[in-house]
């Protein structure tokens, strides 16, 4: 029965009604109509939504130390859980502005997965966020000065010199504060201009976790 011809009835009915039994009759009947338009009321069901991932801001592929701190984005109100290893080891909530942060989070020397959820308050869970493989590193990188030797020293038109050593692949490296590439088998060579009396070459090598080496050495140059 549609609902235009649901209710022409029940306006039928109320005047026999009336008719009828008089005013209690279409008190009743009134009632009745109310009942019925409140079922007709939708139902609040429970919210199976899954809030959106959250989104964490980069986090570095090395680091040489044991604590980081881990910050992201989310719906506000929703609760953020931090894993670590795939083990669940803390909990915040987003503030008003969509902004969550976990301080101090500890990692474990080699390789660590983190990655973050967020629940609302259904119980709703979200997929995971972006995944990062951090790994802590607390070895210095390799480094030497192969040529020249220590107290080497050099005349007339021998300036510039090479400067040549090894180090590892992947480390950012620096002659005198000048940067030098570094080959694939961790070799390294620059020209290195000499001026009159001691000259001190120094080289530094910082690899992707931060950890830093330093050598130096002096050579003479007499023009």
């Amino acid at each position: 029965m549609s609902q235009a011809v649901k209710y022409l009835f029940l306006i039928f009915l109320s005047l026999v009604l009336l008719v009828k039994f008089g005013l209690p009759g279409l008190i009743n009947m009134a009632t009745f109509i109310g009942n019925i338009s409140s079922s007709d009321q939708p139902v609040e069901k429970q919210d199976k939504l899954a809030p959106r991932p959250p989104r964490l801001n980069p986090l570095p592929e090395a680091t040489f130390s044991a604590q980081i701190n881990v910050v992201g984005f989310a719906e506000a109100g929703t609760s953020i859980k931090l894993f670590v290893r795939g083990i669940s080891i803390d909990e915040t909530v987003v503030n008003t502005e969509g902004e969550f942060k976990f301080n101090g989070v500890h990692l474990k020397e080699g390789e660590n997965e983190i990655y973050t959820v967020a629940l609302d308050n259904y119980g709703n869970t979200s997929e995971s966020s972006t995944s990062y493989l951090i790994t802590v590193d607390n070895e210095k990188p390799k480094l030497s000065i192969d040529s020249p030797n220590n107290g080497d020293r050099f005349f007339d038109k021998d300036s510039p010199i090479t400067v040549s050593g090894s180090s590892e692949e992947g480390v950012e490296l620096e002659v005198n504060d000048h940067f030098v590439m570094v080959k694939s088998d961790g070799t390294y060579s620059t020209s290195l201009n000499l001026s009159d009396g001691d000259n001190e070459i120094e080289v530094t090598a910082v690899d992707k976790a931060g950890n830093k080496t330093r050598v130096a050495i002096k050579v003479n140059y007499t023009p």
